[in-house]
C-alpha cells in the first residue's frame, strides 16, 4: 500500500461567506477557479458551510477534498483539507491548491 499524506490550507477572503460558497459550488464558477480537467463530484455536507469533493485524477488513487467556510469579521475564512494523497504526489497537490485558492473567489466574478 502506498504511503499517503494530506495537505491543509487556511485562507481569508474579503468576500462574505455566501459569495465564497457560490464561487465554490456554482457550476460555471467551479470551471473557472478549479479547472481540474476531470469530473469532480461535489457533496454539500453542510450547505453553505462544508463541501466535499471526490478527487479522482486519471492515474491517481481517489482522495477526498474537504472545504469548510466560516465567517471572519466581514469576510470569510476557508479551510481546505486534501486527505489520502499519494505521498509521491504531495508536493504537486500543494502547488495545485496554492494556485487554485489564489483564483478563488476572483475567478467566480467573471
Amino acid at each position: 500500500m502506498p504511503e499517503e499524506c494530506s495537505v491543509r490550507f487556511t485562507r481569508r477572503y474579503a468576500e462574505a461567506p455566501a459569495e465564497v460558497w457560490l464561487a465554490l459550488t456554482e457550476p460555471e464558477s467551479v470551471g473557472r477557479w478549479l479547472r481540474p480537467g476531470f469530473p469532480v463530484p461535489q457533496t454539500e455536507v453542510e450547505p453553505g458551510r462544508v463541501l466535499e469533493l471526490e478527487w479522482r485524477p486519471p492515474g491517481e488513487v481517489p482522495s477526498v477534498v474537504r472545504i469548510e467556510v466560516a465567517p471572519d469579521g466581514a469576510g470569510t475564512v476557508l479551510v481546505l483539507d486534501h486527505a489520502r494523497v499519494d505521498a509521491t504526489r504531495g508536493m504537486g497537490a500543494m502547488r495545485f491548491w496554492q494556485s487554485t485558492l489564489e483564483r478563488l473567489p476572483l475567478e467566480a466574478r467573471r
